[in-house]
């Protein structure tokens, strides 16, 4: 009994190798044989997927034709073509694989995908709130570039609106990047490009010298100030009347495209104070008699519409 044992455990051991090399030779027939009897559908998928990509660009050509006479922005009309591009051809993959596969089903798929989409979208929430803001953004374009901004407590001017962030140049020079998200959600300020831009000089003088002769020395001055424009033209009212003596509020217009606002400012402040201590309205708080000047710097921060 155990030579028998022996003998037949012998003969199923080297039987073995032949035993691989037929299950093996089995699988790579059966894999070929099933490659090959898929190649039609193979090709057929091929063609689908092949269709919907020319559709993609037959789409976006349609698009950027369409919207080419509207004011909608550049960049983003080139965005949404290629986001046309990328929806027409991924249903073509899909289309394409039930060709491909006959088992396929896009209801299970999208079912299955729905937790992980939720997943992906929760973590990725902040850069698809930037994202979608940026569109908005361009869409509705409520600033341009070379726009000054106030943004909460930034400011500067627009250098670039991307589709995540909006580029400002603050006045001394940095480069500061918003998130369109805070852009989008935020009060904003917004001084047009090339616009006019009012400066208000607020000061008090004294009830001793009359008010038109300071009111026409204060005019006279700032039309002699270089950066200051004619049209519209420097008002110069009384505001208030107070024990301290007579407010006068002075407002002018300066060129954004031409001058700087505080060199324009500087040299506008100093011609008026120049000019009325010449006829004898300065400041002398040491002597009552004397008209007192007081000057309350106010540029102001809203966009004045011409």
């Amino acid at each position: 009994m155990q030579t028998f044992a022996q003998n037949v455990g012998l003969q199923t051991f080297a039987e073995l190798p032949a035993s691989i090399h037929k299950a093996v030779v089995e699988s790579i027939t059966s894999m070929i044989t099933g490659l090959v009897g898929r190649v039609p559908f193979l090709l057929a998928g091929l063609i689908v997927l092949g269709l919907f990509w020319l559709f993609s660009k037959i789409v976006k050509k349609m698009f950027l034709a369409t919207t080419g006479r509207t004011r909608m922005d550049l960049r983003l009309r080139v965005l949404i073509s290629r986001m046309l591009v990328v929806f027409v051809v991924g249903i073509g993959f899909l289309t394409a694989l039930t060709v491909v596969i006959p088992t396929f089903n896009f209801g299970s798929l999208i079912a299955g995908l729905g937790f992980s989409s939720f997943v992906v979208g929760f973590a990725t929430k902040d850069i698809l709130n930037n994202f979608f803001s940026g569109i908005l953004i361009l869409w509705r374009q409520p600033f341009h570039i070379g726009d000054y901004l106030f943004v909460s407590n930034n400011q500067g001017k627009v250098e670039y609106i991307g589709v995540r962030a909006t580029s400002l140049r603050k006045d001394d020079g940095e480069l500061v990047l918003i998130p369109n998200g805070d852009m989008y959600s935020s009060a904003i300020t917004i001084r047009g490009a090339g616009t006019k831009r009012r400066m208000t000089l607020k000061f008090v003088i004294g009830y001793e010298r009359p008010i038109e002769e300071a009111k026409a020395i204060t005019t006279l001055a700032l039309s002699r100030t270089h950066g200051v424009v004619a049209e519209p033209a420097p008002k110069v009212l009384v505001s208030e009347l107070t024990a301290e003596g007579i407010n006068i509020s002075v407002s002018f217009w300066i060129n954004t495209n031409e001058d700087k606002l505080l060199e324009v400012f500087d040299r506008a402040v100093i011609a008026i104070v120049t000019d009325l201590k010449k006829q004898g309205i300065g400041v002398f708080e040491s002597k009552p008699a004397e008209t007192v000047v007081h000057a309350n710097i106010d540029i102001g921060r809203k966009r004045d519409d011409l």
